[in-house]
């Protein structure tokens, strides 16, 4: 029998993303703080290895999903910038020329739908990606839920769930439960998010007990953003989310994240390179056919990245994708793998906006 391809290729990306969920040392937490009218978003990614690109991604770039059934494809309608870990289109958080903020976390409890002939999916990590390039807003998320369905290849490891906000303040957590989404939305309800699902998360509020480590993280992130709103306009946001971030920290945390949607920029520190250091949209081109652009997320800088921004190229996916896989065993099939990521981040090119 004849293995299609992109079939084979999901399945063993799948393989490689088990990590992801397996290591119990995964966990993330991220927050929307809002001060009157501005808006942040804050994301700490918590993770074995902290190697990582910053990735600007322009429109007009025709891609298909690394699904095995029916695989989504579209044509990005809007410029982003997004956080990749294991190769370009693979990204764990990213904000769009839009200002929707899309982040992933890890959700053990998650059941994804079955497989359905009939309709379109992208894959539970890839969701991200297509989120920051088709949709504008939260609402637009949403509906996007009866269109296409996020899809692991193996079903037992790839459990995640969304935090997704936009510049209005709307925010929404889409968890899969019992192979459908449930949402729950509106920034009277929804404030952060770690590894628990939504109703556990609130119940140890109700409680005011903490069951685990993520339900601790929850409560203090929701404490930071109840709060958010009581400080003076003396107090920078940013550094307040950065200090919120500091809190709920872990040992791992690799990444924080700090998003300003309404100004369209992204501030970032990491590990490794801890200095305070920023993207500004309006400095880079997202127009159809322009360059894909990244970056080094431990690359020893701070303040305005811009002049530092280099083109894409499959070097410096290999490095991040080298930095990943390398932590596991070796072997045949991790080289595979490797391979295949780094042929996918290069397959696409673009094709224009209808």
């Amino acid at each position: 029998m004849m293995i299609n391809k992109r079939t084979m290729m999901s399945a063993l990306v799948s393989v490689v993303l088990v990590g992801f969920v397996l290591k119990p040392i995964v966990a993330c937490t991220v927050m929307q703080l809002q001060r009157g009218t501005q808006v942040i978003v804050a994301r700490n990614h918590d993770w074995g290895t902290g190697g990582g690109l910053l990735i600007v991604n322009p429109r007009g770039i025709k891609k298909t999903a690394i699904t095995p059934v029916n695989p989504k494809q579209w044509v990005s309608q809007y410029g982003n910038v997004s956080f990749a870990q294991f190769g370009r289109e693979l990204s764990f958080a990213g904000m769009n020329e839009q200002g929707l903020t899309v982040d992933l976390l890890q959700l053990r409890a998650a059941v994804f739908p079955a497989v359905d002939p009939e309709k379109p999916s992208v894959n539970v990590v890839q969701w991200v990606q297509y989120q920051l390039d088709m949709s504008a807003t939260v609402a637009d998320v949403i509906a996007s839920l009866d269109e296409i369905n996020p899809t692991p290849f193996l079903t037992k490891l790839e459990k995640v769930h969304y935090f997704v906000t936009d510049t209005s303040g709307d925010i929404a957590v889409i968890e899969y439960l019992d192979g459908k989404p449930h949402v729950h939305r509106g920034n009277n309800v929804v404030c952060a998010l770690a590894n628990s699902t939504w109703p556990d998360s609130t119940r140890a509020i109700t409680d005011n007990h903490a069951g685990n480590s993520s339900e601790q993280r929850f409560m203090l992130a929701s404490s930071f953003a109840a709060n958010a709103g009581n400080q003076s306009p003396n107090v920078d946001l940013v550094q307040y989310a950065f200090a919120a971030l500091h809190r709920v920290a872990q040992d791992h945390t690799q990444w924080s994240l700090v998003y300003e949607p309404t100004s369209l920029r992204i501030n970032f520190a990491t590990q490794v390179a801890p200095q305070r250091r920023w993207i500004d949209f309006s400095d880079v081109d997202f127009t159809e056919g322009a360059q894909v652009l990244c970056l080094d997320i431990n690359q020893d800088l701070a303040g305005d990245v811009r002049e530092h921004l280099e083109p894409f190229t499959r070097d410096a996916n290999r490095r991040i994708i080298d930095d990943a896989f390398d932590a596991g065993p070796a072997g045949f099939l991790k080289e595979t793998v490797k391979g295949m990521v780094l042929s996918y981040g290069e397959s696409l090119a673009p094709v224009g906006i209808d």
